[in-house]
């Protein structure tokens, strides 16, 4: 049986996907569409694939001390759904034992859908300078008058990562780490950038979400030129195509994927991830980096 869905209805049903979904402003947090974690069990005996992932000094090297990112988050026709900020610091690690990086992002609901649906979201995330890990996600979330707390510590010498949450206790956790390279979606995102992203090439990574593990296999499709703020660009697409377990958010077979610039600088202007309602798309509106250069100049 075929059964039409009028245009007006179709609306109504991203309106309220968009309104149910955080994810649409920080992928992996929100409604079941995407929502890597509505619950912390994860199989600690999933069967991890064996693979090799890059020396620390090519997995460490997209990122830079005093950068920062502003996206626009859009679904539909809902263009201004939100606002998204990516900055990073050199952080001064007291102990003298480990060189530290932070990774921060601040995302908030925008325009007619934040007076229905206020969202505000800050993740901190430390990483270890030397090794380019992740070893503290600090996530702070308030969604109307709710409000929540959840902070994941990583033991790579103990080889576990404890989860807590100060609202839901019962979400607590400690589970295995799979692979000693882990990284939050945003320096996921970063990393890449210190990837050549010769047309065809893979990148292995591990994935961390709210004390759950991803592996996944990113790949550089090829080079496209997309419409920006900043005008034409010629851009480097970049899909997963293996990921392990299934992820809400990396999506294999084309419906998530990754457009950074084609040139030295790797700057990620767009991710797109594909819903049964239609395209949640992240674009870049400004940007600040390390070095002076930047897309309007150019």
């Amino acid at each position: 049986m075929h059964i039409r869905i009028s245009k007006s209805l179709r609306t109504r049903l991203a309106f309220a996907a968009l309104l149910a979904s955080p994810v649409i402003l920080y992928a992996g947090f929100g409604s079941d569409e995407f929502d890597e974690s509505t619950t912390t069990s994860e199989d600690d005996t999933l069967d991890w694939p064996e693979v090799s992932f890059p020396a620390s000094e090519q997995r460490g090297s997209g990122f830079q001390s005093g950068e920062q990112f502003t996206y626009r988050a859009q679904w539909g026709i809902f263009r201004k759904a939100g606002k998204i900020k990516v900055s990073t610091d050199q952080l001064a690690d007291e102990t003298g034992d480990t060189p530290l990086f932070s990774v921060k992002l601040d995302t908030r609901s925008d325009g007619l859908i934040r007076r229905i649906y206020p969202l505000t979201l800050i993740s901190n995330t430390t990483l270890d300078a030397e090794n380019w890990r992740i070893i503290r996600d600090e996530v702070d979330e308030k969604v109307r008058s709710k409000t929540s707390r959840t902070l994941a510590l990583f033991d790579y010498e103990e080889n576990i990562v404890d989860y807590s949450d100060e609202e839901d206790p019962e979400r607590n956790k400690t589970r295995q780490i799979p692979y000693d390279v882990a990284l939050d979606y945003a320096s996921f995102i970063l990393q890449m950038r210190g990837w050549e992203m010769n047309i065809g090439e893979r990148y292995s990574s591990c994935v961390s979400t709210r004390g759950k593990f991803y592996f996944v296999e990113m790949q550089a499709m090829e080079v496209e030129t997309i419409k920006t703020e900043f005008g034409k660009i010629d851009c480097i697409r970049v899909e997963p195509v293996q990921v392990y377990p299934e992820s809400k958010t990396l999506r294999e077979g084309g419906k998530m994927a990754v457009w950074y610039t084609a040139d030295d600088d790797r700057v990620p202007v767009r991710f797109d991830v594909k819903t049964s309602v239609g395209t949640a798309s992240i674009r870049l509106e400004d940007f600040t980096l390390a070095q002076p250069e930047n897309l309007a100049q150019r």
